[in-house]
């Protein structure tokens, strides 16, 4: 099946005739017609109702659409890939990773580098799913506080600190720093527990074998640091503290309370080293960011991988 194919089947699908497809493509009509059936043939399917009138698509051409448009747009963005390493410059890269890591981790490394990233877009997905998407190839890469399957090349990328927000009012928000054994008597409003931030609180505090004090659950942290700066408790996120509020480290144990971000790819890609730099570069700027906060020069990801 030849790509130029299928686009003269697109072409039919999106003109709604042959004659005018034919024109779109630049191809004789009977060419375009032989071209077709042969692709039937090599299907087992007719992929349009023989009837008078516009072209119709047949149940298996229905279901046929969508494949043959993703395929074709992969193969526009290999040759755009390609083309763009001819002229001498890297392959651009699509990342797939959760929102609170997009917006805390990867859109700060993209601001800050600009035209020297190689990223082409970043795609926004469940943690659950950031893998999935990388696996079925519409992602290069994907970044997310869950550790990839094992048949995938895996990095660590950094540690996202969980952080205590409160107001700048707060007598907390003076000291800077909290102990987990502390913290847990506060009134805490916390994501529910799918959430990266949410999954290592409790595990701390079950290691500890600390119990909160009825804590506030909510569905979305831009909820949860609202309720936060309006002196409804104290917000434990791994997102950056917004409404004015001030950003307390954790402390559980001998560190500071942090989320692992992974790294996971294709072991076979054939841009694998070019993706490999790009998480080394990311990795390298969360570094820097977090040696810059004094806030968490003992956290975790302060230390080379």
């Amino acid at each position: 099946m030849e790509i130029r194919v299928l686009r003269y089947f697109l072409a039919v699908v999106d003109q709604g005739s042959i004659t005018a497809a034919a024109r779109d493509v630049r191809i004789a009509q009977p060419s375009l017609s032989r071209q077709l059936r042969n692709l039937e043939r090599s299907l087992g399917v007719e992929l349009f109702s023989r009837t008078p009138g516009p072209r119709k698509l047949t149940f298996a051409g229905e279901r046929f659409l969508p494949l043959a448009r993703d395929l074709v747009a992969r193969a526009d963005r290999t040759l755009g890939a390609v083309r763009t390493m001819t002229q001498g410059h890297g392959m651009p890269l699509i990342v797939a990773a959760p929102p609170t890591t997009i917006a805390d981790f990867l859109a700060p490394y993209l601001a800050d580098r600009g035209a020297a990233s190689s990223i082409r877009d970043i795609l926004e997905r469940d943690a659950r799913s950031v893998y999935d998407v990388v696996a079925r190839g519409d992602a290069d890469l994907g970044i997310a506080p869950i550790p990839p399957p094992g048949s995938m090349e895996s990095r660590v990328v950094g540690h996202a600190p969980v952080l205590a927000l409160v107001p700048p009012t707060h007598r907390l928000a003076r000291i800077g720093e909290v102990e987990l054994t502390d913290l847990v008597h506060e009134q805490l409003i916390l994501m529910h527990p799918v959430n990266a931030g949410r999954l290592a609180l409790d595990a701390a505090a079950a290691r500890e074998g600390l119990v909160y004090n009825e804590p506030r659950v909510v569905s979305t942290t831009v909820v949860a640091r609202a309720l936060a700066a309006s002196g409804h408790g104290i917000a434990v996120l791994t997102d950056k503290a917004i409404f004015g509020l001030t950003p307390v480290a954790i402390r559980a144990g001998e560190s500071l309370l942090s989320v692992t971000l992974y790294a996971g790819w294709d072991r076979t890609h054939w841009a694998g080293a070019q993706v490999a730099a790009l998480v080394d570069s990311v990795s390298r700027f969360h570094r820097e960011v977090l040696a810059r906060t004094h806030l968490f020069e003992n956290a975790p990801g302060d230390r080379s991988e």
